[in-house]
């Protein structure tokens, strides 16, 4: 049997939908009807840039959700009609079988979170790929502890997080996580979305749109900080940073983009590919909990807030226009969702 599948034949160019035959599961794999792609400005910036380098031909796509089709040899814990949620991991980068520009893809079974008949698949398609960084920069990186997820109201740790960016998908993930950790979180947003960040949990919001002095200001009236996250990377906001930093005689801060220009001196800009750290042997402890307690749990409690879908409606066939509209920076405080199957 065949399905459809968005193919990037090579470097820059765009996805041409062609017929596939439908992988069968190896060992530890899952074969999946693939029913919400979620779509991640990465994905663009490995059309567009070839910012990671894979093989062509290929199929992108990094995270989705669905329903178990097939399981292979040696899968514990799931069964065909399980309704899941997955991150394509690092080894399976290179693999098209593994890609979510698809009506049915592989998963591997420790990159797989089983969802509850009461949580939708878009929460979870939404959510899977960006958590998965929060979780691993907060907890692996920075320090903090985990959420509880006992459903109980969390303790406070009367210690503040500041979380750059909170409207967009990796920031408003991480105010939920460390809110549901106990720590008292600041962040920034625009006017526009300050309804939405402020429905995560935060302490206190900070209007971004302020000049970057006026910004600066606020942030250190707020602090001091156990730990400070950029969710955005751009140069506004590591100038912002780097002066609140400096004016308190320098410090350390993570960010999703690696530094790109030198920062006043004691300050440090912090970047790793934060969840490719879960497939270190050393984390395996920590990715287990990742995926069987965390995503089921805390969509399931709504200690975690899925981001706002923002849908495409046409099949595959749309699946070249969302790249577009993320690499043009066409997407605010949304996710770009699709159904495959459409």
């Amino acid at each position: 049997m065949s399905h459809q599948a968005a193919w990037i034949k090579k470097p820059n160019t765009d996805l041409v939908i062609e017929e596939f035959p439908i992988p069968t599961p190896g060992p530890g794999e899952l074969l999946i009807k693939v029913s919400v792609i979620g779509f991640s400005p990465l994905e663009a910036k490995i059309q567009k840039l070839g910012l990671i380098p894979i093989p062509y031909p290929n199929i992108l796509g990094m995270s989705f959700a669905g329903v178990v089709e097939q399981v292979g040899p040696n899968v514990q814990d799931f069964k065909a009609g399980d309704r899941v949620a997955t991150v394509r991991d690092g080894p399976k980068a290179a693999d098209p079988r593994f890609g979510a520009y698809q009506q049915y893809a592989l998963a591997s079974q420790t990159s797989t979170a089983k969802l509850s008949e009461e949580v939708a698949l878009e929460s979870g398609a939404s959510s899977i790929l960006n958590l998965a960084a929060v979780a691993t920069a907060l907890s692996i990186h920075i320090g903090l502890d985990r959420p509880d997820l006992s459903g109980k109201p969390a303790a406070s740790k009367g210690e503040k997080v500041l979380i750059y960016g909170g409207s967009s998908s990796a920031g408003g993930l991480a105010i939920c996580y460390a809110a549901a950790a106990g720590y008292e979180v600041v962040t920034t947003s625009s006017p526009q979305h300050k309804d939405f960040v402020q429905s995560l949990g935060p302490a206190t919001i900070l209007d971004h749109t302020r000049s970057g002095s006026t910004l600066t200001q606020e942030i250190a009236a707020h602090g001091p900080y156990t730990a400070i996250f950029d969710t955005i990377g751009l140069a506004p906001v590591t100038e912002v940073l780097s002066n609140y930093l400096e004016s308190i005689n320098g410090g350390v801060y993570y960010s999703v983009l690696a530094p790109d220009k030198p920062l006043p001196a004691g300050v440090e800009k912090r970047f790793a590919p934060y969840s490719l750290w879960m497939d270190r042997p050393e984390h395996s402890e920590f990715r287990t909990w990742f995926y069987s307690e965390l995503v089921p749990k805390g969509l399931q409690t709504r200690l975690i807030k899925p981001t706002r879908p923002q849908w495409l409606e046409g099949g595959l066939d749309q699946a070249q226009k969302a790249l577009d509209l993320m690499f043009e920076d066409k997407v605010s405080g949304r996710k770009l969702l699709l159904d495959p199957s459409v």
